[in-house]
């Protein structure tokens, strides 16, 4: 895939590895330069083309001249209470995007882990009713460069010893919706010569593109993460329109189907509104959906906004549910909220496009 600018210059960061050599040949250089230009790129973060090292002169100049490296504009970063960290894009042709960096508060085993949640679309389309992102409609695709380049950006800002050690993709946008440009873009962050990180450490999310699913699971090993969210077909079409194209039968049936890797468990995530999906039966049903399953599920109570109706579960009743799902064999942890105050927390992001008010902190 090459993409290129008003001006015909190519983005060398929303190429795979495989296009940026077939790129560096049309230029007469080698398969070698292209995995030079391509370490420097993420490996030693180079920002300018005219000061890659370690190849020929006439290569460096043509690649200024028929290539650039694109970098996302910073508008602002909130910082809340609890540590979390929300960091505003600005795009060129207006509106914004968001990613959000997550410290874990209970690290196990001693080793400190640090979250990004990433964006892959302005906007979404799927119109979940739960999520103010959807509010936005979809705007674009985010591009290859711009979905590695907020971990590239957000990592040049960590404090010295910091890394992020997991990747979820559970910001704007419904992933699977932008599969072409996730794949690439997941071949870099897998890479070794580039982010190299861990297949086990990257969570894909989705509302339920089964297509598209079953494809990304077919090329990729990258763990999942499913948005449920209720426990019968009529329920879930009342709050997440793409039940109507693709059933929550025709949903399960895929993820049954899906070739995880050995130990690999599906995560279910399900967003607990008190009196619409918090009964008694829909706890059963919960259960026997994941009856059978390599699975988690991943009990995320709602996080109010003014922006919506709907009502947020007592803790008491959070805890009742994932008692009652773990002493039936079903491994469930609770979505503890993080970044409310500075609307990052889940279903939240988009605010800022919607015309969230800006802290006067967070401007400096």
């Amino acid at each position: 895939m090459t993409v290129q600018t008003a001006e015909g210059k190519t983005d060398l960061k929303s190429l795979s590895f495989q296009g940026l050599c077939e790129f560096v040949r049309a230029l007469g250089g080698s398969d070698h330069n292209a995995g030079v230009i391509w370490r420097q790129l993420y490996l030693a973060d180079v920002t300018d083309l005219g000061a890659l090292t370690g190849i020929t002169r006439a290569l460096r100049a043509a690649l200024v001249e028929r290539a650039y490296l694109h970098r996302l504009t910073p508008a602002f970063v909130l910082d809340s209470h609890d540590g979390t960290r929300k960091f505003v894009w600005s795009l060129p042709e207006g509106g914004q995007i968001e990613s959000v960096l997550i410290p874990d508060s209970m690290p196990s085993r001693g080793r400190p882990r640090l979250t990004l949640c990433i964006s892959s679309q302005v906007g979404c389309a799927m119109a979940c009713r739960f999520c103010l992102t959807g509010d936005l409609g979809l705007k674009r695709n985010l591009r290859p460069s711009e979905i590695v380049g907020q971990v590239q950006q957000v990592r040049e800002q960590l404090a010295p010893g910091q890394r992020i050690t997991n990747l979820v993709f559970m910001g704007m946008g419904e992933p699977l919706h932008n599969l072409d440009n996730l794949i690439i873009a997941l071949g870099t962050l897998f890479d070794d010569a580039a982010f190299n990180f861990s297949h086990r450490k990257v969570t894909v999310s989705t509302v339920g593109l089964v297509p598209q699913l079953r494809r990304l699971a077919a090329l990729s090993p990258v763990s999942f993460a499913v948005s449920l969210n209720a426990t019968t077909e009529e329920q879930r079409r009342q709050i997440m329109p793409i039940t109507r194209r693709y059933s929550l039968d025709e949903l399960m049936r895929a993820c049954r189907e899906l070739p995880l890797a050995h130990s690999k468990r599906i995560t279910y995530e399900y967003v607990m509104m008190e009196g619409f999906n918090t009964s008694d039966d829909d706890l059963e049903r919960l259960w026997r959906l994941m009856d059978g399953l390599p699975s988690k599920v991943n009990l995320i109570p709602y996080n109010e906004n003014p922006d919506r109706e709907i009502r947020r579960p007592s803790a008491d009743r959070v805890r009742e549910w994932q008692h009652y799902l773990v002493t039936r064999g079903v491994q469930t942890s609770v979505r503890h909220t993080r970044g409310t105050d500075i609307s990052a927390a889940c279903g939240q992001l988009g605010k800022a496009s919607l015309g969230e008010q800006i802290p006067e902190a967070a401007l400096g």
